[in-house]
C-alpha cells in the first residue's frame, strides 16, 4: 500500500516539513468540561515517555534524561482530547559520558552536571495514566522499571511494535522517519521532543480505517500475548524461524517470537510441521498486559 506523505508536493519535486509547535496539536471540538463530565467513562489519561541512556545496557547502563508528556485520550475512539503536565530532567550519571553518546544525544557533560531527576514526580504522572507509551518499549519500560515503583505494575504500550506501520506502507519505524513522512521535525534524541513528536504522530488517522494510530495501539496493549520458544530448533531452521520473525535470544540460547494468544496454536502447528517435523519441543509462556516489555530474565 503507498502511503500519504504529508507535505509533499503534487508533482512531486518538494517536500514542505514544519518544525513541531504545541500550535500544530489540534483537539476535538467536542471535548468540552460539559462533554468530559458527561462522558468521563470515555476519558483515560496516558503518559508518553521517552529516555536517553549512557549505553544500551538496561543493567548496567543509566538514565541520564527523561522526558514525560501525559495527555488524555478517548478509550472508544482513540482520539487524543488534550495535552497536559509535562516532565523532562536530566541526571547525573557520575562519570564522564561517551562521545558517542554526546553526538548521538547533543548531551554535554556541562548539561547533565549536578542534575537529579525526581522519581516522585515521573511517578505522579504514572500513577493517573493508564497507560504508559514509549516507541520502543523494550528499550524504555526496563530502565523506568528499575526506578519508579509504580511503572512495574502499569500496562506499557509500544508504538514501535504496536502499530503495524508496514500495512500502512512505511518501509521504516523510526520515529524520526516516520515524523518526515508525515509532515514534521522535532529535535531528535531528546526526550520531551521525541516525546512529543510521537504524541503529535499517534493522532494521524491511519488511511485503512480512518482511526487513529492511538487506536489500534492500545488495542494491541490489552491483549495477552503468548512467547512461543523453539527450544531444540535444529540449527538448520535458523533461516526459516529468523524469516518468520522469530528473534535469537544469545543469552538463554532460544528462538522466541511473541503472538497473541489467538494465534499461538497456529504457531505451535508450524513449529512442528516446518522446524521439529514432529512434537513441539519448545516452550510457551503466556505474558499479561501489564507484563508487556519488562526484562527478560
Amino acid at each position: 500500500m503507498a502511503f500519504h506523505w504529508v507535505g509533499k508536493s503534487e508533482d512531486g519535486k518538494t517536500v514542505t516539513l514544519n518544525r513541531l509547535e504545541k500550535k500544530h496539536f489540534k483537539f476535538p471540538e467536542y471535548f468540552t468540561p460539559e462533554w468530559e463530565k458527561a462522558n468521563s467513562e470515555l476519558v483515560r489519561y496516558g503518559a508518553i515517555l521517552d529516555v536517553e541512556t549512557t549505553g544500551l545496557n538496561q543493567t548496567q547502563d543509566q538514565v541520564i534524561e527523561i522526558g514525560v508528556r501525559q495527555f488524555r485520550f478517548n478509550r472508544e475512539s482513540g482520539e487524543i482530547l488534550s495535552m497536559d503536565q509535562e516532565y523532562s530532567a536530566f541526571q547525573d550519571p557520575g562519570f564522564p559520558l561517551s562521545d558517542e553518546v554526546k553526538s548521538i544525544t547533543g548531551i554535554s557533560d556541562e548539561m547533565v552536571k549536578g542534575h537529579k531527576i525526581d522519581w516522585n514526580k515521573v511517578d505522579e504522572l504514572l500513577q493517573t495514566s493508564s497507560i504508559i507509551i514509549a516507541h520502543n518499549a523494550s528499550f524504555d519500560r526496563p530502565f523506568i522499571d528499575a526506578k519508579s515503583v509504580i511503572s512495574t505494575k502499569k500496562i506499557w504500550g509500544c508504538s514501535f511494535k504496536q502499530v503495524n506501520w508496514e500495512k500502512y506502507g512505511y518501509t521504516s519505524s523510526k520515529l524520526e522517519v516516520l515524523s518526515i513522512y508525515h509532515g514534521f521535525f522535532n529535535d531528535s534524541h531528546r526526550a520531551l521532543s521525541d516525546s512529543d513528536s510521537l504524541l503529535y504522530l499517534l493522532s494521524f488517522k491511519n488511511q485503512i480505517s480512518g482511526k487513529p494510530y492511538l487506536h489500534e495501539l492500545i488495542g494491541e496493549a490489552r491483549k495477552t500475548t503468548v512467547q512461543v520458544m523453539a527450544n531444540y530448533a535444529p540449527f538448520e531452521a535458523k533461516d526459516l524461524l529468523k524469516n518468520r520473525n522469530y528473534r535469537w535470544d544469545a543469552q538463554n540460547k532460544v528462538w522466541s517470537k511473541i503472538v497473541d494468544k489467538e494465534s499461538a496454536s497456529s504457531e505451535i502447528s508450524w513449529l512442528e510441521e516446518q522446524v521439529y517435523r514432529g512434537p513441539f519441543r519448545g516452550k510457551q509462556m503466556e505474558i499479561l498486559p501489564a507484563d508487556q516489555f519488562k526484562m527478560q530474565l
